[in-house]
């Protein structure tokens, strides 16, 4: 099996770490995976650390139309089982060069991934031969805008790598010594993920937590340098006179990740148009609940499970559910441990890349 995942973004982020985590797995599991991505980028640079073949694209603009004859050449070239295009403005390059390289029979097929939810009219989305949505509600909001692509739909799941070594029992203890945020006791609650993701609605609830809660603290993880997204949150930090209860941990390592989620008590977020939500997998891998409204992608995760709380309605509403769970150790601590199992049972990475190379054979009639 003969994989090419575009990707020709400029950025990195959740996105991309599901495609590095999939091409691993991909490999892994026998097929042969190539990386279309632009010129420069952050992608050209961490996808040509995993080794595999990496074809980069010039920027977009006048370098569009040597981007489309690159990629002709290196469709006919290589001639690939799948095509995947994991970024929707993509999809109309590829598409075009997809045609124009095999006018007749194509040697593969071709798909197109959501990682975010948009009810966009896509052009040339028709063309496609699959589509891959992450989560019911990409699925669904992609479906409002496209209706006719309920047939050609596929739903998979994102799925993480899990820690070799087991849960230390230390973390079902209020008061067990921090990895990461070193000297900070309980209740510890922190939100990771980009600076556009509502963080502050979590901020206008601090009061009322710190009502229950005087010695509380919220973490906020996460790349804080883009000066538009982070100065009206530290102007709304200043005005409710909280600078002394945030901590602003900035980008973090891949690898520390799992010694964050270690030491929340609660992982929560406010941001309501989540695709998936890679990082509530590797809270509830950390043993973790997870406190989130009923919006988004990861209601999938956490629908039937006790693992968490999803919450119906506003702010008052989850400070509530925040404040609740943190007074309950006994039942904070089960979601906790039934998380790690849920994450072991049904997200390992393993079953991601067994349900991605299913998919793809039967796609390609090799099932």
């Amino acid at each position: 099996m003969k994989v090419l995942l575009i990707n020709n973004d400029k950025g990195w982020g959740g996105g991309q770490e599901h495609l590095k985590d999939l091409s691993l797995e991909l490999l892994r599991q026998g097929a042969s995976v190539h990386f279309v991505v632009r010129s420069g980028s952050r992608s050209d640079t961490l996808f040509r650390q995993l080794g595999m073949p990496v074809h980069p694209l010039p920027s977009h603009g006048w370098g569009d139309l040597q981007a489309f004859w690159r990629l002709v050449s290196l469709l006919r070239r290589e001639r690939f089982d799948i095509v995947s295009v994991n970024r929707e403005h993509d999809l109309l390059l590829t598409a075009l060069a997809w045609r124009f390289a095999f006018p007749w029979r194509k040697p593969g097929r071709l798909t197109m991934s959501y990682h975010t939810a948009t009810t966009r009219r896509q052009l040339m989305l028709g063309s496609v031969d699959a589509v891959v949505c992450i989560s019911e509600y990409v699925k669904s909001k992609l479906l409002q805008g496209n209706p006719n692509l309920a047939l050609k739909v596929t739903l998979l799941y994102h799925g993480i790598t899990q820690a070799a070594t087991p849960l230390h029992p230390d973390k079902f203890d209020r008061n067990r010594q921090r990895r990461f945020f070193s000297g900070t006791g309980f209740p510890l609650i922190g939100m990771v993920g980009e600076f556009f993701k509502n963080q502050g609605e979590l901020v206008e609830m601090i009061p009322q937590l710190k009502e229950a809660f005087p010695s509380l603290k919220v973490a906020f993880v996460g790349d804080n340098t883009d000066l538009s997204l982070i100065n009206p949150l530290l102007a709304k930090i200043t005005l409710l006179g909280l600078e002394n209860d945030l901590l602003f941990t900035g980008r973090v390592p891949r690898e520390k990740i799992p010694d964050l989620f270690y030491d929340f008590d609660l992982s929560v977020t406010t941001h309501r148009n989540e695709g998936f939500g890679i990082v509530h997998l590797e809270s509830l891998a950390a043993a973790t609940p997870v406190v989130a409204y009923n919006e988004g992608g990861f209601v999938d995760i956490f629908k039937g499970e006790q693992v968490g709380v999803l919450v119906d309605g506003g702010k008052k509403e989850f400070a509530a559910a925040v404040i609740a769970l943190l007074k309950n150790d006994e039942k904070r601590f089960a979601m906790g441990g039934e998380g790690e199992k849920l994450v072991k049972r049904k997200y390992s990475i393993q079953a991601m890349g067994k349900s991605y190379l299913d998919f793809y054979r039967k796609l390609t009639g090799e099932a």
